[in-house]
């Protein structure tokens, strides 16, 4: 990310056309520039992505159907898809990310029970997801690409694709929203239950992720069956890459996390795959 939260600000002011003032700079994700900043008026979240990036119109077409979700979720203000300038303004939803002695169960319950609400939105329309297993030569990526047909393809619901605890807002211990929304997608609910069951083993939950499961499943009313084939192909997804999301565990205020850490935790689930 090469734009600075001056020129982001300035953008958005230009944008609105009135003046906003940079009020908080957020940490956790790498894929935008994530800004609070306030004006006379009230506090809004400014996104700002890297020049050519098509966030900005992936997310607008989602955000109207995200409704049923308010107060969950933000509501799109202002917008531009200038490739020079991608730029997002969205309402503020209340939270911030969990706080580090947050019990694991509680975010497993509550990841779970957000995380039905939002497959219970059609996606009908939006890019497909996962339209071709992970690519590779390593063991797991081979496994993926060997058990792709094995994977329920369907019942595609609106799936978030990014389903993780720095996308999940906190206040008092109870889950309050979920944001970043540029990657939704239509897609099987695996997709996002393998996501966020990774996230809680690489949190450093690995009881969580069964937590997890159980509850969504008792709310949906119904088992997953292919949830350790989606498990494979989350895993394979992150092989590569795990160490690289160490900004992403410090953004969200677990800066006791190494990359260490992540490569062990991840691979150590691998092995129980």
């Amino acid at each position: 990310m090469t734009r600075s939260p001056d020129s982001a600000i300035a953008a958005a002011s230009r944008l609105l056309g009135r003046k906003l003032e940079l009020a908080e700079v957020f940490t956790a994700g790498q894929h935008a520039l994530t800004l609070l900043a306030s004006d006379s008026d009230s506090g809004v979240i400014v996104r700002a992505f890297p020049a050519g990036d098509d966030a900005v119109a992936r997310e607008t077409a989602v955000l109207d159907r995200l409704l049923p979700l308010l107060p969950m979720v933000p509501q799109l203000i202002a917008a531009s898809a200038d490739p020079r300038e991608p730029l997002i303004i969205t309402t503020k939803v209340s939270g911030s990310t969990p706080d580090p002695e947050t019990p694991p169960d509680t975010i497993a319950h509550d990841m779970a029970a957000a995380l039905v609400r939002i497959h219970a939105l059609d996606g009908t329309g939006l890019p497909a997801t996962p339209q071709t297993p992970p690519p590779g030569e390593s063991a797991i990526a081979v496994r993926t690409q060997r058990e792709w047909s094995s994977l329920d393809m369907d019942d595609p619901v609106l799936t978030h694709t990014d389903f993780w605890t720095g996308n999940a807002l906190w206040a008092r211990g109870c889950l309050t929203g979920i944001v970043d929304w540029s990657g939704a997608s239509c897609g099987p609910r695996g997709v996002d239950l393998a996501w966020c069951r990774q996230d809680l083993v690489l949190l450093g939950f690995p009881e969580a992720a069964g937590i997890f499961l159980a509850e969504y499943e008792r709310l949906l009313g119904r088992r997953i069956s292919d949830i350790s084939a989606w498990d494979v192909q989350a895993a394979a997804r992150a092989h590569d890459r795990v160490e690289t999301w160490l900004p992403n565990y410090h953004g969200i205020g677990r800066t006791d996390i190494t990359a260490e850490d992540l490569r062990h935790r991840l691979d150590a689930w691998n092995a129980t795959l």
